[in-house]
């Protein structure tokens, strides 16, 4: 229903239910690696929803509409915020290498300037082809054989990093919204 478009407000929250149903039935609430790829999957919903909002309004030529103005800038706000979250259990989890350093600067100030909405898109980019690699190399479920104890686990992460490139791809494509550095620079 998200991907043609159609009564994307009830997909949106079928999927934050699942989300949150998955946290309970699993048991995984309080683990913090989970917690937190959970908060970026739950932002890069909320770039969806308020995607969704500015596309499907119809107003009929010299009749008043209410403005969803507001309520997308909040939510886009908020999606910018959660979906950065995903970094900061990278930074918490596994060894420490020199590599891993400069990765995670690279991805601290990138997620610094997405919060702030300052070059929000080409610092979404750099985060998109950081995951993109991160995912290929380390969750690589389909080079494990069919009954591998970790193949489900690796498929699961890959496919939830997934929705988060797409959720840092739909900021690319609509931008930081009205709270942002960005369009701050537009105004003056």
């Amino acid at each position: 229903m998200v991907i043609i478009r159609k009564q994307s407000d009830h997909a949106v929250a079928g999927l934050l239910g699942v989300i949150i149903v998955q946290a309970l039935g699993y048991g995984l609430i309080f683990d913090l690696n989970f917690f937190l790829r959970n908060l970026s999957v739950m932002g890069g919903l909320l770039m969806v929803l308020s995607d969704s909002w500015v596309r499907k309004r119809f107003a009929p030529a010299g009749l008043p509409s209410i403005d969803e103005k507001d309520r997308k800038m909040y939510f886009q706000l908020a999606g910018r915020v959660l979906l950065i979250f995903l970094f900061v259990g990278f930074v918490f989890a596994g060894d420490w290498s020199l590599g891993r350093v400069a990765v995670s600067l690279l991805g601290l100030v990138a997620c610094v300037m997405v919060i702030v909405g300052f070059k929000a898109k080409w610092s979404a980019v750099i985060l998109v082809v950081v995951l993109s690699i991160f995912n290929l190399l380390v969750n690589n479920f389909w080079t494990l054989h069919d009954h591998h104890p970790h193949k489900d686990f690796a498929k699961y992460d890959f496919f939830q990093i997934l929705s988060i490139v797409g959720g840092l791809l739909l900021l690319v494509n609509m931008g930081p919204g009205q709270f942002s550095v960005d369009e701050k620079k537009k105004v003056y």
